[in-house]
């Protein structure tokens, strides 16, 4: 929370660029100052509220209106004799968080249950108008209205199909330009992947990401191919069981497929091919982790969370995830102890590595003793490449700021993971950024 409030002062300083919305009540002065740091759905927000009667408590509400249905928040505030409340630096009476946040309203809102689509249609690709209202005995005060515009504003999203990505390994004339996609109504073929490009279009080359989606609810590839793509680097999202068009999971992921799209997505002109970065989370972790491992001179670094640091089998019977030219890549059994399982060789990954998991991760409790074991492979670099979030549930590398993933979590839970997003999402960046080269 520290690092969150440090951030959040390092931010207001710059408050100037900022954008300020308030709106005051007729009959007073009480107002609502949101200074919002970009517009999108998973920009950061600080909030405070000014000009309130002392001594009278203070109801602060938000309601996001969204292509899918409504959340709500809603905190109770003492308000000091100044009549200011400062949401970073004081503690709620009632809310559905425990400590300080000057974001709360936004990322707390709870709302209807929705399939992965929906989710996905009302926080990745809709606007969201957000409104907020402060209450004091029964009456409402002051209102600040805060449209928040969708995560896919910040891309180009296209279709690859499977013959696209095929040639790549043609070297001839005949082959797709570098880069090219295939758009849905001009082709019958499978959906092998979906690229994602920055707005506005790159001028020079940066490191672009094979995202291999695990499609684990909030943190999945329709969320953080977006986020990867709004902080400005090309990412072609891959499913991690078989092109789209197959039933699900009725074909693992295969080594030729993965070659197929790095290869393809190397030829991009705004990706540079030496910094390819392999990314995933739960169960396509290992997945990621194992290509970064494996191959070492076309991979330069990793990222992965809330996963196995070893290739795991999909069930006790043996069952792949993986094939290369068309066997099982060797796993080992879910159901073995740790300490006896072998940890793939994160030492071999040239370029940085991302480790993160949740000490309350409610899906797979052993992930925090995984990515140690991980840390421990990996060497003396591990150091600052891993992130342990304390009280973390399992979603944390979902966006932050989106009220998503977080429901049915005890408030402090739900917190300690929103805190845990952002610090990943920060470390997310930095390794990125960090590779661009020169």
């Amino acid at each position: 929370m520290r690092g969150r409030l440090r951030a959040l002062a390092a931010a207001a300083a710059i408050v100037a660029v900022a954008a300020l919305t308030g709106c005051v009540a007729p009959a007073g002065g009480a107002r609502i100052v949101v200074a919002r740091f970009g517009n999108a759905t998973a920009d950061p927000v600080v909030v405070s509220l000014t000009g309130l009667t002392p001594g009278e408590d203070v109801v602060l509400r938000a309601t996001a209106t969204t292509t899918a249905g409504t959340w709500t928040s809603r905190a109770l505030y003492a308000v000091p004799p100044s009549g200011r409340v400062d949401l970073s630096s004081q503690q709620p009476i009632t809310a559905p968080h425990v400590r300080p946040d000057a974001a709360a309203p936004f990322w707390s809102m709870s709302g209807p249950s929705l399939s992965q689509s929906q989710l996905q249609r009302a926080w990745a690709e809709g606007p969201v108008q957000v409104e907020l209202t402060a209450e004091q005995q029964g009456a409402r005060v002051a209102v600040a209205q805060v449209p928040r515009t969708p995560l896919s504003a910040q891309s180009v999203e296209r279709v690859v199909t499977v013959d696209a990505l095929a040639s790549a390994a043609v070297p001839t004339s005949a082959a797709a330009p570098a880069g090219a996609a295939v758009s849905a109504d001009q082709t019958q073929a499978l959906r092998a992947g979906t690229l994602f490009t920055p707005l506005p279009t790159l001028v020079h080359p940066r490191p672009g990401v094979v995202l291999i989606d695990g499609d684990d609810d909030a943190a999945s590839g329709a969320f953080a191919a977006r986020r990867i793509a709004a902080i400005g680097f090309p990412v072609l999202l891959l499913p991690a069981f078989g092109p789209e068009g197959q039933i699900p999971g009725s074909a693992a992921l295969s080594v030729e497929a993965f070659d197929a799209a790095r290869a393809w997505l190397a030829r991009d002109p705004g990706v540079d091919p030496d910094h390819i970065v392999v990314y995933g989370t739960g169960r396509a972790a290992p997945l990621a982790l194992w290509f970064a491992a494996s191959e070492p001179q076309t991979v330069y670094g990793a990222i992965a969370a809330s996963g196995p640091t070893a290739e795991l089998c999909a069930s006790s019977s043996g069952a792949p995830t993986l094939l290369n030219e068309g066997r099982p890549v060797p796993c080992a059994s879910p159901n073995s102890r740790i300490a006896d399982t072998p940890i793939l060789p994160l030492n071999r990954i040239p370029g940085p590595l991302l480790l993160a998991c949740g000490t309350a991760d409610e899906l797979l409790p052993s992930a925090c003793d995984w990515t140690r074991a991980g840390a421990d492979e990996r060497g003396a670099r591990a150091q600052g490449e891993t992130l342990i979030a304390p009280g973390s549930a399992h979603e944390l590398s979902a966006p932050p700021m989106l009220p998503i993933g977080l429901d049915g979590l005890p408030p402090a839970t739900a917190q300690a993971t929103e805190d845990a997003r952002v610090a990943f999402w920060s470390r997310v960046t930095a390794l990125l950024e960090g590779a661009i080269g020169p």
